[in-house]
């Protein structure tokens, strides 16, 4: 090719990208910088100080900084690219270690999509649909408690059939490949999830959606190499068996350790507020997806006002139990009847299969469970995380959970607020010991009040975040807390139209 068709082909290329860029864009840049301290009566800071923050404070008492940025470009034929980082770190408490280093990155990500389609590669908060009041956000297998993931997520927006926008539809598939250091080391995740939508009068919207997480791969120290080729992601994907190659327990069974959430919300749309109500229940196999595990789960009650500058805004309360896991018993002898019609070729003949001790977040092989970087992903309440010598996560001590939770928030002069208080039972799990320090089923009230007092209050040229909090109660210490945020942030935008 001669060199001038080669200028004329860069300058149609210049040309073609001017025009898309020149018909109709919006490009904003925004920014963050923060500096955090945070202190506590006890080794460990209180729940609500840490807990739902995406793993970025710290258990103890810390200083840190955070910075960030962020990018999006919009046109209006619905392209969309968007990319994001934020960055922390600075000192904590290491007990007898003294003060030590800390650093996290929160996020780090490109996005891009077209209309209702979108796909996140890197470390992307997941959305928060019930709102920071929550104890999990509206996904009891997701709630913001620990860091966020690096995958890649494809994924679509609401997408309503026929112009009426009566029925909608939704869904994703991720692959996911965690960092931190675990009990299987190399461990993959798959998640995907299907969700429907019906509005009725055009005020009451009633939704559901099942999403399956499988965790799979990666090398167990006991139990070696598990399956990981392309063959072993499609039974993963359908919940298949696994091959010979497989651990015993997945040939019987299914292929990884699966787990995910089911739910139900009904919404009420009204001029002068908006009522939320929502069961979230999680599952761990096969019976629990079955709906065996009722009544577990999470049962939300959102009240939330139009008008955002009353004293009360919103008032939530919601009700966690995880105590049943479908039973205390997964299996036991079959009778001389019950064996007479079971297969002699089946793995468990002369076992009468019950479905029980679900064991939510924990897994034989994958025994760091459903944590990363040490905290639970899914429901904060669920927890006790035992590490080993080598401070890996190997197991959760407290599975079965009965709590009450209160959240309001509101306006008081200007200063938005929000308090959440947790009262919680703790029973362990099933098959503990007799010495188990959860046989006592300690109880629990953990308590969080948070204020921001704008730049538009203030008039200077930084907001200022405050938060007390408190624990009593006989599972953690008895303390108090309190934590103290100045941030500052700015955005710029352009927009060009032809």
């Amino acid at each position: 090719m001669k060199l001038t068709h080669i200028y004329r082909f860069v300058l149609a290329l210049m040309s073609a990208f001017y025009s898309c860029m020149a018909y109709s864009q919006e490009l904003s840049i925004n920014w963050n910088a923060d500096a955090f301290v945070a202190a506590g009566s006890a080794d460990r800071l209180p729940f609500w100080a840490v807990s739902g923050k995406h793993g970025i404070i710290p258990e103890s008492s810390a200083g840190l900084v955070q910075a960030g940025f962020g990018l999006r470009y919009t046109t209006a034929d619905s392209l969309l690219v968007e990319t994001a980082a934020d960055f922390a770190g600075g000192l904590i408490q290491g007990g007898h270690k003294g003060l030590v280093p800390y650093g996290i990155v929160d996020r780090l990500y490109l996005s891009t999509g077209w209309r209702m389609l979108r796909m996140d590669i890197g470390m992307r908060p997941r959305k928060n649909e019930l709102g920071p009041l929550s104890l999990t956000g509206g996904n009891v297998a997701w709630t913001g408690n620990a860091r966020n993931l690096p995958g890649v997520d494809l994924r679509s927006d609401w997408i309503w059939l026929g112009r009426s926008r009566i029925f909608g539809v939704r869904g994703n598939i991720a692959h996911y490949q965690p960092f931190d250091d675990r009990y299987v080391s190399g461990m993959m995740i798959h998640d995907k999830s299907l969700e429907m939508k019906f509005r009725i009068a055009g005020c009451v919207e009633v939704s559901g959606g099942l999403e399956h997480i499988v965790q799979w791969g990666g090398f167990s120290p006991s139990e070696g190499r598990q399956p990981s080729a392309f063959k072993d992601f499609v039974a993963v994907f359908f919940a298949a068996r696994g091959d010979e190659d497989a651990h015993p327990s997945d040939q019987l069974n299914v292929l990884g350790n699966h787990l995910g959430r089911e739910y139900l919300r009904i919404r009420w749309i009204h001029d002068a507020f908006d009522m939320t109500f929502q069961y979230d229940k999680p599952y761990e196999d096969g019976s629990s997806s079955r709906l065996q595990n009722i009544p577990d789960g999470v049962w939300t009650l959102k009240f939330s006002l139009a008008d955002r500058d009353a004293l009360i805004t919103d008032v939530l309360y919601e009700l966690a139990s995880t105590t049943w896991q479908s039973g205390p018993v997964h299996d036991r002898p079959a009778t001389e009847e019950e064996m007479s019609k079971q297969d002699p070729e089946d793995p468990y003949y002369g076992r009468l299969v019950l479905g029980g001790c679900d064991s939510y977040f924990n897994n034989g092989i994958y025994r760091s469970g459903w944590t990363y970087y040490g905290r639970v992903i899914g429901l904060p309440l669920i927890g006790g995380v035992e590490f080993n010598s080598d401070g890996i996560p190997v197991r959760l001590l407290n599975n079965r959970v009965r709590a009450h939770h209160v959240g309001v928030a509101g306006n008081i002069s200007g200063v938005p607020y929000r308090f959440k208080g947790t009262y919680s039972r703790n029973y362990g799990c099933y098959g503990q010991g007799s010495d188990s320090f959860y046989n006592a089923v300690p109880w629990q009230l953990s308590l969080g009040l948070e204020a921001c007092v704008s730049r538009k209050v203030t008039w200077l040229p930084v907001d200022i975040h405050i938060g007390a909090y408190s624990d009593l109660g006989q599972l953690y210490p008895d303390s108090y807390g309190l934590t103290f945020r100045v941030s500052y942030s700015g955005t710029w935008k352009s927009s060009r139209s032809r």
